[in-house]
């Protein structure tokens, strides 16, 4: 959807290719229509017009808080639009994990819980410990099957 002009590490084709790799609950990709309108419900202003021009490399990048909050809708960390980024990979792995409903549905929780800091690490050593809890049933299990 960018334009020919648009370099390959620009807002706006890392944007594309948020749109392109990112799907929702039914596996189908976002419309610039519907993140618009969950950008602007979630506090960020936003028309799906300027969008799709921040999208097609038609409207210089955006500030900040528009940058966030775009990429808290796809979970990604602002990074993720930094030109010159160097984990380019890691962003598609991010992509391809979100393709997984759990996996989004907990990231969207997150987003919308607009949590401090401590609060998402509140969130990550929950998850740290149930992980902790579920490998040592796992590890209980080969001892009895042993």
């Amino acid at each position: 959807m960018p334009q020919a002009s648009v370099p390959p590490d620009s807002f706006a084709a890392r944007l594309d290719q948020l749109f392109r790799t990112v799907t929702d609950g039914r596996g189908r990709p976002y419309s610039v229509r519907h993140v618009a309108q969950e950008l602007t419900r979630r506090g960020c202003r936003i028309s799906h017009t300027h969008l799709s021009n921040l999208r097609q490399g038609r409207a210089p990048d955006p500030r900040q808080s528009v940058v966030d909050a775009i990429a808290a809708f796809f979970g990604q960390p602002s990074s993720y639009f930094a030109s010159g980024q160097d984990d380019a990979e890691g962003g598609r792995d991010l992509a391809h994990a979100l393709a997984n409903p759990h996996i989004k549905q907990v990231a969207m929780r997150l987003a919308d819980a607009r949590l401090s800091p401590e609060g998402h690490a509140a969130v990550v050593a929950m998850i740290e410990q149930v992980e902790r809890l579920e490998a040592a049933a796992r590890a209980r299990r080969r001892v009895e099957h042993r």
